[in-house]
């Protein structure tokens, strides 16, 4: 398509605000869209389309451009000779080809190719082995969109003819996932009946294979431990049918408002939420539910695919300290859990160190606990929707304290 001056000069400021700044891409992409109301559907779709890649393959881009990693002009005129763009008259023209370019790429590190800071690359390298370029590449391929029907008001079935009525296209994912469906016009959804009516949530088809994990029925006492803004916590409610206890917990009280606003919305009159402000918090509860989500704060390496800022606000340092803080979740909020009861303990990671090692030191020094199951959606290897991990952990009866 042919851009103007005005959309690219907005790409610019947008795409400095994320590399220069370290914005948050979904933030600044939300920001630019409702200053500028007047755009056409195609410089919406071309706008978020192109930010987002050029975030993603900014290393790579750079590299080529022979460029620092800030300098837009350049980056954005060699994605736009590889993707077979246009270069408006008023921009110099690039003097590469797009033979060029590949022809260049052909010769660069690893990580330059994956567009990957060089420490993220040798981790992920060094936790998945040869499955890693699979992943990496899956991971810089953009996402796929996925609803999760609200079983407390509609099926999928049915959210499928209403959707269609609207002209949103849809279709169902797979046998084992009855509740999701496949969606293209995501902006159209939020937008829609359905959706207004709380009919359907937005959730990846990965997402949704965490909750049943915890083999839930009605009158069940559950918590959500780091519920965050509650999509796990929706899920729950409608495979309990609205009929028990969940009492969703997280340290952020604004999350939990939202929580609130998209209970009432989806019909889910079942939801406690309760801010953690201290251990004490989780001591009360100790011995209280017979199932403990515990959804922990992970490097989100999973879903790079539609957060790919994260990967250069990642380092190495954080990567560890979400280490301990995970160990640490898991040895406290396990307390919550009765004796008998389930806990499934959940990341958005690929990375072992965030998952099977996890559940093994835990399973270690806990030995009244058992691992029955795991779940290991690696992109590209085990699936085709975003990465996740879920550990299915058992607290023995007979070795209780």
């Amino acid at each position: 398509m042919t851009v103007d001056r005005q959309l690219i000069n907005t790409l610019h400021t947008a795409f400095n605000s994320i590399i220069q700044h370290s914005l948050y891409a979904d933030k600044v992409i939300q920001h630019h869209i409702q200053d500028n109301p007047h755009w056409r559907r195609e410089d919406k779709a071309y706008f978020v389309t192109t930010l987002y890649d050029l975030v993603r393959f900014v290393r790579k881009l750079a590299y080529l451009s022979n460029v620092t990693e800030q300098d837009f002009w350049p980056i954005w005129q060699a994605y736009q000779v590889l993707n077979d763009g246009h270069i408006p008259e008023w921009e110099e023209m690039c003097e590469l080809t797009k033979s060029d370019l590949q022809a260049r790429l052909e010769s660069a590190p690893r990580a330059v190719q994956l567009s990957y800071p060089d420490w993220l690359d040798g981790l992920g390298e060094s936790q998945l082995g040869q499955h890693w370029p699979v992943v990496a590449q899956a991971l810089n391929r953009a996402p796929g969109y996925y609803l999760r029907a609200n079983t407390l008001k509609s099926s999928a079935q049915s959210l499928a003819s209403k959707l269609t009525k609207e002209q949103i296209a849809c279709e169902p994912v797979s046998s084992s996932l009855p509740d999701a469906l496949a969606i293209e016009a995501v902006d159209r959804v939020f937008r829609s009946s359905a959706f207004q009516a709380g009919e359907c949530e937005m959730q990846d088809a990965g997402s949704q294979q965490i909750a049943p994990l915890l083999e839930l029925a009605p009158g069940m006492k559950v918590v959500d431990a780091c519920a965050g803004a509650g999509g796990k916590s929706l899920h729950i409610a409608a495979l309990m049918n609205n009929k028990g206890r969940l009492l969703s917990m997280d340290i952020h009280q604004h999350k939990l408002d939202n929580l609130k606003k998209r209970a009432k919305r989806a019909g889910c009159h079942m939801i406690e939420t309760r801010v953690i402000k201290n251990n004490k918090t989780i001591k009360r509860l100790k011995d209280k539910f017979d199932r403990v989500l515990l959804d922990v704060p992970c490097s989100g390496t999973g879903v790079l695919r539609r957060n790919p800022d994260s990967k250069w606000h990642l380092s190495e340092q954080s990567i560890d300290e979400l280490i301990a803080l995970q160990a640490d979740l898991l040895q406290r909020y396990s307390q919550m859990c009765r004796p008998g009861g389930k806990l499934v303990y959940a990341t958005c990671s690929v990375l072992p160190v965030e998952n099977q090692q996890q559940v093994a030191q835990f399973l270690d020094v806990n030995p009244d606990w058992t691992l029955q199951q795991e779940l290991s959606l690696l992109p590209s290897i085990s699936s085709e929707f975003d990465g996740f991990y879920g550990a299915v952990l058992c607290r023995n009866d007979s070795l209780q304290d």
